[in-house]
């Protein structure tokens, strides 16, 4: 009889293993199903010993050990993917188990008794390969991919293609396979079962080197003659978990491609602050001379919204379209050429204010300030709050002052649609934004209608981005002054990204409306001028040891406000000599419940510390724990 250690695959474990018996040997990297209180759940084996070893422990237990419900599959994990979970378990201050939650996708746990499985063979390398960086436009980096693949494919060597999103993950392959369509395989989410079964029986049954391109979590796949693993998007927030653990795919796979010495190619249009700091201090190596100014073929256009003037000289009312934009719109429908328009905010508004007091209506679940919508005519319009879904009547008064002056601030994309119709109500109009286009299918279609409709005009918010792969001859974007509003230390980075992708896909001219025509970010993006973003960016973390200067654990509690302020107190002790900085979050109630955070810097290079992450680790459950949080709100 043997004693196997179990990691269970499951959130919310209070233990990081737990300990069964099983009649025969189970080598450690097998899955199994185990029973956990009144369920069988799936296990990874981290330790398999005989009974016979461990009799006095055995005979001192205070709990009866259960038996291996079943063994799934021998051997499936390589030993440095479980080392590199349970390193980046430790890094985000989580359990093994909910990290392999996390990281193991659920159609190959699902399927895992269908999947033809060989033990991986442990492969010995001289030295851990280099990291690298490849910033430029998509034509360029994927130039640099395929040559790299051609590469690797020559020393019988396959690569792992990483990317934040499914469609990604499509387009990428399609970018990529010519010649080695054979040899390429795409592995998502959604696939369905039989395709999936085809691909994993393909990844096991040829012998010869691989493209793989997937999401991830399929790095777990046991295949190992991966040598280089290319992190495509590496800018993008979507390699970010945004349920518990709260994991950063990128670490992950920073962390995998040590454990196996696979070189790491980090990649995109304009990579993270971070990874160019990195770079300039000698971490990361270029796998070509990096872009530093990004070239467009468009005219691109900054219009002040504020230099609109009336014919007799005085300032014109507040306007959504500018004739510039409105010339545009003409001349795309003229030549019978595409445009794609882009709204930062869903919704009529993003905020609603009061004229005479100058109160924000907020949800009266959450607090955040809500958003209008438009209803089947005005007196339907409605407020929803994008935070919790609270929707209400938009007939109401100031909850402050009882005053009727409600006013809309900003511009959301239900504004822009009615405007374009009403300005041009000839014009073929298509859209794409949380509200209209809520499958992943209407969105394909949308897209395709669009490219197939010279003269159209495509509204969108920034998920319409992920879809546009193809150039289109103009792009505008109506207004991205909300974002400006946002007290966040990656708030200018995120702009100037988003910039970057409009102004890339218009190949003949792209229009920005503002009424901050002053910031120095518009100025950089639509010059392309990458290098002086980043000084201009690094200088401002530094100057408040921001990342990459400092690592940031954020604590939040959510509850009655005066029991999580004491909770707060109690936390402080515990993580002592530690001391985190304690503000409200920038949204301070959530379905009635105030919210508060605690924020603790570390140097850089001083995480991951053994005795805060075992202070971390006991705090209860109702307390989450972000590590390299996107946001500080």
């Amino acid at each position: 009889m043997y004693i196997v250690q179990v990691i269970p695959i499951a959130k919310g474990m209070g233990k990081e293993t737990l300990s069964y018996f099983s009649a025969k040997e189970v080598v450690p990297g097998s899955l199994v199903s185990v029973p956990v209180r009144s369920k069988v759940i799936p296990g990874i084996v981290v330790e398999s010993q005989k009974a016979s070893e461990l009799k006095s422990e055995l005979k001192t237990s205070d709990f009866a050990v259960k038996k291996v419900d079943s063994l799934k599959a021998k051997q499936f994990l390589r030993p440095e993917y479980i080392q590199s979970v349970l390193h980046t378990a430790d890094y985000f201050a989580s359990t093994a188990g909910a990290t392999f939650y996390t990281l193991l996708p659920k159609i190959i746990l699902d399927n895992i008794t269908s999947l033809k499985t060989k033990i991986p063979t442990v492969t010995t390398h001289p030295k851990p390969k280099e990291k690298c960086i490849v910033q430029g436009d998509d034509e360029d980096r994927f130039a640099n991919y395929r040559s790299l693949i051609r590469e690797q494919f020559a020393k019988k060597a396959s690569v792992f293609f990483c990317v934040p999103t499914i469609e990604d993950a499509k387009i990428s392959a399609k970018a990529l396979e010519k010649g080695i369509e054979k040899y390429t395989i795409i592995l998502h989410s959604s696939m369905g079962k039989k395709a999936f079964l085809d691909a994993w029986k393909q990844l096991q049954d040829l012998s010869h080197p691989m493209l793989i391109v997937a999401t991830g979590p399929f790095l777990s796949i046991p295949r190992t003659d991966i040598s280089t693993i290319i992190l495509e998007k590496e800018n993008s927030k979507s390699y970010k978990v945004q349920t518990r653990p709260f994991l950063d795919i990128r670490t992950f796979a920073e962390y995998f491609a040590e454990k196996i010495h696979a070189r790491l190619v980090m990649g995109d249009i304009s990579l993270r602050t971070e990874t160019i700091w990195r770079h300039k201090n000698g971490e990361l190596i270029e796998l070509s001379p990096l872009t530093l100014r990004s070239l467009s073929t468009a005219k691109q256009e900054l219009i002040d919204m504020r230099k609109h003037k009336k014919p007799d000289g005085s300032q014109a009312s507040f306007k959504i379209l500018s004739p510039e934009v409105e010339r545009l719109i003409d001349q795309s429908r003229e030549n019978s050429e595409h445009l794609f328009i882009l709204s930062t905010r869903r919704g009529l508004a993003p905020s609603t204010v009061c004229g005479d007091c100058q109160n924000i209506v907020t949800c009266t679940k959450c607090s955040a300030p809500i958003t209008l919508h438009k209803g089947k005519d005005e007196t339907q319009n409605f407020f929803l709050c994008h935070r919790c879904g609270e929707r209400r009547s938009a007939e109401e008064t100031c909850k402050i002052c009882g005053s009727w002056k409600l006013g809309t601030v900003g511009i959301g994309i239900d504004l822009i649609d009615q405007k374009i119709k009403d300005r041009f109500p000839e014009a073929k109009i298509f859209r794409i934004d949380a509200d209209t286009t809520k499958t992943e299918k209407r969105v394909l279609d949308t897209v395709a209608k669009f490219y197939t409709s010279p003269g159209s005009i495509l509204i969108g918010t920034e998920m319409a981005l992920s879809y546009l792969h193809e150039k289109i001859e103009n792009s505008a974007i109506i207004s991205i002054d909300s974002l400006f509003s946002i007290p966040d230390f990656r708030i200018s980075e995120k702009i100037f990204y988003l910039l970057l992708k409009m102004r890339y896909i218009a190949r003949n001219v792209f229009l920005l409306q503002t009424r901050n025509a002053e910031e120095k970010v518009l100025e950089y993006a639509l010059r392309g001028n990458l290098i002086d973003f980043y000084r201009t960016e690094i200088e401002s973390r530094k100057q408040f040891d921001y990342p990459p200067f400092s690592t940031l654990i954020k604590i939040t509690l959510e509850g009655k406000r005066d029991a999580i302020v004491v909770q707060m107190d109690k936390i402080q002790n515990i993580l002592t000599p530690h001391v985190a900085d304690i503000f409200p979050a920038f949204t301070h109630t959530v379905k009635g419940n105030y919210v508060l955070h605690g924020l603790i810097k570390l140097p850089r290079g001083k995480w991951v510390d053994s005795d805060l992450l075992e202070k971390l680790k006991s705090l209860p459950p109702s307390v989450s724990i972000k590590v390299d949080p996107d946001s500080l709100l």
